[in-house]
């Protein structure tokens, strides 16, 4: 079980920048600290997935499955073929409502599956809820998967107030990471964030 007193280990492979921002929003919204690695494509995950140590195992890796490259459903099967990745739990967190992308998940290993929410407060609900279930069960031997949290359904009445809200939540991802890219620049808080070498990997600190 991972310790939620310290620092969350949070391998997460996902393109979308806003996205990313979101999840990070999200562990904070539920009390959860942590360090996140991320890869945005598939190709890159797998590298460093199949090279990473006991020492620096993920405490839960989050998968999109819509990635340049190498699919996130191939990714989960790689790392349900690592040994020394069996227990890690796997958050799939996708735009994707197919249920054959659901069933595949379930019959690949995922530990829960998290169609993408489209409301601001819904994204961080569902996420930070089912991250913090995951992290709290970490390192339990792998069975029983698929913990699958759903937004809340929404009425024909409510379908105008959702498309208003998930404008909102796009453009509140957006002003979040522009936020973000400001912050970095600011006096105090360090230069911004820049690539290095062929590999675009960067490590957050919340």
């Amino acid at each position: 079980m991972a310790n939620l007193s310290e620092p969350a280990r949070v391998f997460i492979v996902e393109d979308n920048d806003p996205d990313v921002f979101l999840v990070e929003e999200a562990m904070r919204s539920v009390g959860i600290a942590a360090r996140m690695q991320r890869c945005y494509d598939g190709e890159e995950a797998i590298h460093l997935l199949s090279q990473i140590g006991e020492s620096a195992l993920p405490h839960v890796i989050i998968i999109d499955l819509n990635l340049p490259k190498v699919t996130g459903l191939q990714i989960l099967k790689h790392v349900r073929a690592l040994k020394h990745l069996d227990r890690v739990p796997v958050l799939i967190l996708t735009s994707s409502q197919s249920k054959n992308d659901r069933a595949l998940s379930l019959q690949l290993g995922a530990d829960a599956y998290i169609p993408k929410p489209p409301t601001l407060p819904e994204f961080l609900s569902a996420v930070g809820s089912g991250l913090r279930a995951l992290l709290e069960r970490s390192g339990a031997q792998a069975g029983a998967r698929l913990l699958q949290f759903e937004p809340p359904c929404v009425s024909l009445r409510s379908r105008r107030r959702t498309q208003k809200n998930r404008m909102l939540t796009h453009a509140g991802s957006e002003a979040f990471c522009n936020r973000r890219r400001m912050r970095s620049r600011l006096p105090g808080f360090g230069p911004a964030r820049r690539s290095t070498g062929s590999r675009r990997k960067t490590i957050l600190a919340l």
